[in-house]
């Protein structure tokens, strides 16, 4: 056992990542990360006691995609390694979807990766995460304006999923392979610096390495265990003063203002976050922004006052109390559903809608002429709108199907069955909303719209509908 194996072991059971007799699902691209952590894995696991089980994904990007799957299988065969092929068309994918490459791939990647672990029984999923990459994503998200939550980085173990490369760096990884002389596939995608990662990866790291501290990786690698562990333990006493300071009931919260003020600064913000995510499915849309709001509504002098906030929620601070709940001021007493029709599809029209517990949608009617680029992001989409007769954002109904594309046919599939295949909890479909034409689903957000709506070389007119400021 050589220096980085011996580091990779004591890594993997300092945080406990597998038990003897483990199956482990390991993800195989053929780079450089990942042909290291099978190889490791592969030299350890006679000591650890674990099985491995190998799945590598063809994402049908690159022309030379089907040599690194000939090389993942190959590598497998020479070690008796049990292997996983599963080829998508991912640009395809992220087309239908409306979802960027990189994203539509790691949803395939992941939802492979899940059914292998049923099928197989596996405990665990072996992902190839290093050191290089935790900085990555450290810098991304505070260039981005995330907070402590950001900065906690990539967590060596979380559910089922392991990173035992997490205490080692790129270039450790590299000269591992060298002195094991095995080779790897090289995705030369990884090399363009389009992307942000790219450029992080690419340029910005680098420089710092160079020009500041050869040591910068591990030490933000260290900075993000800190982040994460201060993260962790603000949040566990964000609990208890939650605990302490509120009173639920009937979809409402309502925090005692005197309690709530003794508290530290942090611990406030943490409490006011954790409100949302009592109120709402998720908080993807709650930023910093929206805690200040608040905050400012807290330290008010008047008497009362309200705030108007995402997923119709409404913060209302009356003296001592400030409650958090549904939006109805405006709701008249009649049929929510009503108002949440868009019914005069003309050039032009603007719509926004509370849409409760999930966001404000954005509508707008325009004319399209076949240039402006199509928008990828998960809560913004466009629809042929000159075969739309009118839309409501509402919750599923019995006879309500969806049209997916498969092997170049339409297929009309009902809802059930597609929430079913989603696997989208039985417990939440009740409450997930639609975007419908009569019982045509034309979008289940977060999830995919209805082919038969997808923007043709004879659209005119569109439908723009953005949710909140979702991927934004």
């Amino acid at each position: 056992m050589n220096n980085f194996e011996s580091k990779v072991l004591n890594f993997i059971r300092d945080n406990e990542m597998v038990k003897a007799g483990d199956k482990v699902i390991v993800g195989f691209s053929g780079g450089a990360d990942s042909t290291a952590l099978i190889t490791v894995l592969f030299s350890l696991k006679e000591i650890l006691r674990i099985e491995l089980i190998a799945a590598h994904v063809n994402h049908g990007i690159r022309e030379e995609a089907g040599e690194d799957a000939d090389f993942t299988r190959r590598f497998c065969e020479e070690r008796g390694i049990r292997y996983h092929l599963l080829e998508e068309d991912v640009p395809q994918i992220a087309e239908d979807n409306r979802l960027s490459e990189e994203e539509a791939g790691r949803i395939v990647r992941y939802d492979f990766f899940s059914q292998l672990v049923r099928s197989e029984g596996a405990a665990k999923i072996a992902i190839a995460h290093h050191q290089n990459d935790v900085a990555e994503t450290f810098l991304h998200n505070i260039f981005r304006g995330s907070g402590l939550r950001g900065g906690g980085g990539i967590r060596p173990v979380r559910d089922n999923i392991i990173r035992p490369l997490l205490c080692v760096t790129r270039d450790e990884i590299e000269d591992y392979l060298k002195e094991k002389e095995i080779s790897f596939c090289t995705d030369a995608t990884n090399l363009e610096n389009i992307h942000t990662r790219n450029k992080l990866r690419n340029k910005v790291i680098p420089y710092v390495e160079k020009e500041i501290n050869s040591s910068a990786v591990e030490h933000i690698y260290r900075a993000t265990k800190d982040f994460a562990m201060a993260e962790d333990y603000i949040r566990d006493q964000a609990e208890k003063a939650f605990n302490n300071v509120s009173e639920k009931g009937n979809g409402k919260i309502e925090l005692d203002l005197k309690k709530l003020g003794v508290e530290p600064e942090i611990i406030k913000r943490y409490v006011i976050l954790k409100c949302f995510e009592e109120l709402t499915p998720n908080r993807k849309d709650i930023t910093a922004r929206h805690v200040d709001a608040v905050l400012t509504l807290i330290a008010g002098t008047d008497g009362s006052a309200s705030l108007d906030l995402p997923y119709n929620i409404r913060a209302v601070r009356s003296y001592d109390k400030l409650s958090f709940l549904e939006n109805i001021e405006n709701n008249d007493g009649g049929n929510l559903d009503d108002q949440l029709v868009i019914k005069k599809l003309k050039i032009g029209q603007k719509y926004k809608l509370n849409i409760p517990r999930f966001g404000v949608a954005t509508i707008d009617i325009m004319s399209y002429n076949g240039e402006t680029s199509i928008p990828r992001d998960t809560y913004t989409k466009w629809f042929d709108c000159d075969r739309i007769q009118e839309v409501i954002f509402r919750h599923r109904k019995p006879d309500d199907y969806i049209c997916i594309e498969q092997n170049g046919a339409v297929k009309k599939k009902k809802l059930s069955k597609f929430m079913t295949d989603e696997k989208i909890p039985v417990s939440e479909r009740d409450n997930v909303w639609i975007l419908a034409d009569g019982n045509h689903c034309l979008w289940v957000p977060g999830y995919r719209i209805s082919c038969s709506y997808k923007i043709s070389d004879k659209t005119k007119k569109i439908l723009a509908v953005a949710i909140d400021n979702g991927g934004n």
